[in-house]
């Protein structure tokens, strides 16, 4: 079982994810909280467009920004375990949303698109190493651990299940 990142194993802007991850086994929580989301997004293709505010992203937005993180996240965690210390860069994710098209494409695809990203992030979760979880990197000028981003990106995607309930009714 994975163990929760200590403190100094990433930035303090990742604790806001990293605690909504609960305690236990992360890969039961990264397949409850996607199962639960996925049900939601699936009766929510009426509301694809909807935005809760002028400027916000839609619904298919939000959706490829998690498809975009958890691939960012995972390319991340896999070059820390793998020992690849050198600085990652950042992404603007509010440059990405416009740019990924979301809303010109089939709603159904962006979400499938997000079940495979989340199957591939599991596969990559599954396939490290126990030792090598403690691997460190810098991403966006901070260091960080394999593990911490393992829990960032479960934290990252209960974050935005959290708006999409509250402001976009998903």
């Amino acid at each position: 079982m994975l163990q929760r990142p200590a403190p100094d194993e990433h930035a303090e802007y990742y604790v806001r994810y990293i605690a909504l991850v609960p305690d236990g086994d992360l890969l039961a929580a990264l397949h409850a909280s996607h199962a639960d989301l996925l049900k939601r997004l699936r009766a929510a293709s009426a509301k694809s467009h909807d935005r809760y505010a002028p400027g916000k992203w839609s619904v298919a937005e939000v959706v490829q920004h998690l498809s975009d993180c958890e691939r960012v996240f995972g390319y991340r965690m896999l070059c820390f375990a793998r020992g690849a210390a050198q600085n990652l860069p950042p992404f603007d994710e509010n440059a990405w949303a416009p740019a990924s098209k979301a809303d010109d494409r089939p709603y159904d695809d962006v979400v499938d698109e997000y079940v495979a990203v989340r199957a591939a992030t599991v596969a990559l979760i599954w396939g490290i190493p126990a030792a090598a979880w403690a691997g460190r990197g810098t991403m966006s000028g901070n260091a960080a651990t394999a593990r911490a981003v393992a829990y960032i990106a479960a934290g990252h995607e209960r974050h935005h299940a959290s708006i999409l309930a509250e402001r976009y009714g998903v």
